[in-house]
């Protein structure tokens, strides 16, 4: 078992960002969102590797949310939303949760580390989308609000939780 629970759960969450980002970019439809989904899944992958410990089961939760948005929209801008707009500040909170109580200083850098990575992701996402004309689909903005409905109900509305 991992002696760090903050570490191990921000594997799994890490874990699934990788697996299905990566996974699932092979089936979208928009170039530069393959290749930004590609990107993103790589730096959550080496996140994944800086913090893990045992074995890891990837967080069910947010591979199932990558999974509904790629299904959903195979353009992958549903899923750029949910990595930008629903899992990416939720991670944020997460890390600085763990950051507020960590005393170790190796452990507050690679927690610094994934906030910065965290945010350098969210701002990709922003540059990628940004070459793409907006989308007026009221089906897809309520497949948006359905991402942020599920994390709600999850109890996520802030956060992805943390591991004492």
């Amino acid at each position: 078992m991992s002696d760090w629970p903050a570490g191990q759960h921000l594997a799994e969450i890490y874990d699934a960002l990788y697996g299905s980002l990566g996974a699932g970019a092979r089936h979208v439809s928009t170039d530069a969102f393959v290749v930004r989904l590609h990107e993103a899944s790589r730096a959550f992958g080496a996140l994944a590797l800086e913090v893990r410990e045992d074995e890891v089961v990837p967080d069910p939760l947010v591979a199932a949310l990558i999974g509904n948005s790629l299904a959903q929209d195979p353009t992958g801008a549903l899923t750029l939303y949910a990595l930008a707009m629903v899992i990416g500040p939720r991670l944020l909170v997460t890390l600085r949760d763990y950051l507020q109580v960590e005393t170790d200083e190796n452990r507050r850098r690679v927690l610094s580390h994934g906030s910065d990575l965290v945010v350098s992701e969210i701002s990709a996402v922003g540059a990628a989308v940004a070459r793409h004309e907006p989308l007026d689909d009221p089906a897809w903005a309520d497949a948006a609000r359905a991402l942020v409905d599920v994390m709600d109900g999850a109890g996520m509305a802030e956060s992805l939780g943390q591991r004492a």
